[in-house]
């Protein structure tokens, strides 16, 4: 009987491992292709089917084997712009659900990049709209620390060349 708890354990790491969820590529090209259905609805004038497009991707699996930093900005550009298009149809809670949950993404540590910022301003932008002024002059002002922050590590690289 001892014999086949290595057959065993073998047999349901073999099923652990086949069962990685999508190919990180591939996860990515189909982040790209929501991107594109969104933008062909919003062209065509139908917002809700563009919001509906980057909302089944953002609900969808992340593959395990994806590294947490690109499954971080991926995930929040996606957020950013459900956020946006929230704004565009009037609606500024959703706006703001939705950049909260980007920001979330980052898992209690913002990250000071375009990514973080562009959720931080979109959230600004909801807040504005939603009648909240010191919310989003808050949101601003961190957007604005990040573009900063940005603004002086390219110059110091510049530099350093």
């Amino acid at each position: 009987m001892t014999r086949w708890v290595p057959l065993l354990l073998l047999l349901l790491s073999l099923v652990a491992c086949g069962d990685a969820g999508p190919d990180p590529a591939a996860w990515v090209a189909e982040a790209e292709a929501a991107h594109a259905r969104a933008d062909a609805a919003a062209a065509g004038g139908d917002l809700q089917a563009a919001h509906d497009e980057l909302s089944r991707f953002v609900h969808g699996e992340v593959p395990i084997a994806m590294a947490d930093a690109d499954r971080r900005v991926v995930r929040q550009d996606v957020h950013w712009r459900l956020a946006e298009l929230a704004l565009e149809m009037g609606e500024p809670q959703r706006a703001i659900r939705h950049a909260n949950q980007g920001l979330a993404e980052a898992e209690g540590r913002p990250a000071v990049d375009v990514f973080t910022a562009n959720l931080l301003v979109a959230r600004g932008r909801a807040r504005e709209a939603a009648n909240d002024p010191l919310g989003a002059a808050s949101d601003y002002h961190d957007a604005l620390r990040i573009h900063d922050a940005l603004l002086h590590a390219l110059l110091d690289a510049e530099e350093n060349r």
